[in-house]
């Protein structure tokens, strides 16, 4: 079934990267394929939603899901890309528990994870183990005409030593598909209660890690019109940044407090049921609450950029959305001046065999930040994913991502590499084993342009425990 018809697709999850995500929901370079679309820190994205608002929708939202529920969901399982990572396994993946038309997925995590530099400094390595806790709840409704889920999941680390480095992330959701006609609805909320990481060039060093909140709320609509493919689509969100404790001082982060607003049309021509091409205007606006930060820089903004793309879906063998395209953004602050640059992002997935699936993934996005000068940071990123079937109950991983941050209107360019070796072992419905390894590097240039250089070698092995 081809991506751009309107029976309603499941959610896409990431070739690999297992012990990353606690929620697994699509993967960095094909949200736009599916509909669904995720805002990052490096996102240049903005956002006009207040957070009552949002918390308010997404009360209306559970209730537009539980009138869903009353459609019949015999048939619980989605048509879906059938790859490696996605193949529904009878008497291994979890049943989930019914109540009345809907499902419930609960599941529990334990994980122990060994870091050999948790704050991410080549200069003072400091190497621990932590705890973590993982929970994760899910309702869903599915049949071949809607799809509706509200869920919650936490992310509860704990340290051996290092307890500054001590975090708790919760994240809340929830997502409605329905097909109207010849058209497809989705819409999704997510409310979100994070850290920043220690690899984020965004990191003051803190003596604790800077916690934060991401809200956002998406729509869109698809409609197709014989071989037409037509799409109206919208987000909107904010990030709202707690202040920082550092050996000199309270660093007040209110100036990286801001709402963005995405809004995208699309139309495109079905030239066979196994590809489409489209093109597509966004336009983008970034609204920061204070007019300057501590530095005296305007960093509010507002864009457009125009992609040319395709989505493929032959026969399940091989699927995902590819574009290029140019993105200008123009920042109020004079000393920044503009960016004007070209844009490309997606992902493939390739069914080597029914054991082995290869994914391919590329993205170029403009995204905010704090480094004194810089207008922003313009991220480039190449992926390669492969999952393999050793046997029925356990699939292999390997994941290899490297790119290049940009810091625009400063002299500096950071390379990124990121490596995963891990496996999923599935012992029973009711229990499995994650495990693996992690690397990461960053290396400066030029290495008098400040920031830290790292690189970090992490171990882990997860329990869980689901219904």
């Amino acid at each position: 079934m081809s991506n751009w018809n309107t029976k309603v697709s499941p959610v896409r999850y990431s070739a690999g990267k297992l012990a990353r995500s606690v929620n697994i929901t699509c993967s960095r370079y094909h949200c736009d394929a599916v509909g669904i679309r995720t805002t990052g820190e490096y996102s240049g994205l903005n956002r006009l939603l207040p957070s009552v608002a949002l918390r308010v929708s997404v009360a209306f939202i559970g209730y537009v899901i539980l009138m869903l529920s009353g459609e019949n969901t015999a048939a619980q399982q989605l048509e879906r890309r059938d790859t490696v990572a996605e193949r529904y396994r009878p008497g291994l993946d979890a049943d989930g528990v019914p109540l009345g038309g809907m499902r419930l997925y609960p599941d529990l995590g334990v994980e122990l994870r060994s870091n050999d530099n948790v704050r991410a400094n080549n200069q003072a390595k400091l190497s621990d183990t932590a705890m973590r806790i993982l929970p994760e709840i899910r309702l869903e409704s599915r049949t071949s005409r809607h799809r509706a889920e509200i869920g919650a999941n936490g992310d509860i680390t704990r340290y051996s030593d290092l307890e500054t480095e001590d975090y708790e992330d919760y994240r809340f959701w929830g997502l409605g598909e329905k097909a109207i006609g010849d058209g497809l609805l989705r819409g999704e909320i997510r409310i979100n209660n994070l850290h920043e990481d220690r690899t984020s060039p965004n990191d003051v060093r803190g003596n604790e890690l800077t916690q934060f909140n991401q809200d956002s709320a998406f729509l869109s609509y698809t409609h197709r019109p014989g071989r037409l493919l037509l799409r109206l689509s919208g987000e909107f969100g904010n990030f709202d940044f707690d202040n920082t404790a550092t050996s000199g001082g309270v660093v007040n982060n209110d100036d990286r407090d801001r709402d963005f607003m995405n809004l995208g049309v699309r139309g495109g021509l079905v030239l066979s049921p196994d590809y489409a091409i489209y093109a597509e205007i966004r336009s983008t606006e970034t609204d920061y609450d204070q007019s300057l930060d501590r530095f005296g820089f305007s960093r509010s903004s507002d864009g457009t950029e125009i992609r040319l793309g395709a989505l493929l879906d032959f026969t399940g063998q091989t699927a995902g959305e590819f574009y290029i395209g140019h993105l200008d953004l123009d920042f109020d602050d004079p000393r920044f001046g503009d960016v004007s640059l070209p844009s490309f992002g997606g992902e493939i997935s390739w069914n080597v065999s029914r054991m082995t699936t290869l994914t391919f993934g590329a993205s170029r996005e403009v995204g905010g930040t704090t480094i004194i000068g810089a207008a922003g940071i313009t991220s480039t990123r190449l992926a390669f994913g492969a999952n393999h079937e050793l046997l029925r109950n356990l699939v292999l991983s390997i994941d290899f991502e490297i790119g290049d941050d940009e810091f625009e209107n400063v002299s500096r360019n950071d390379d990124v590499k990121e490596f995963e070796l891990g496996g999923r072992y599935l012992m029973n419905r009711h229990l499995q084993l994650i495990f693996g390894y992690r690397y990461r590097d960053r290396e400066i240039s030029p290495i008098t342009a400040g920031g830290r250089v790292f690189e970090i070698d992490e171990f882990f092995l997860r329990a869980v425990g689901q219904l």
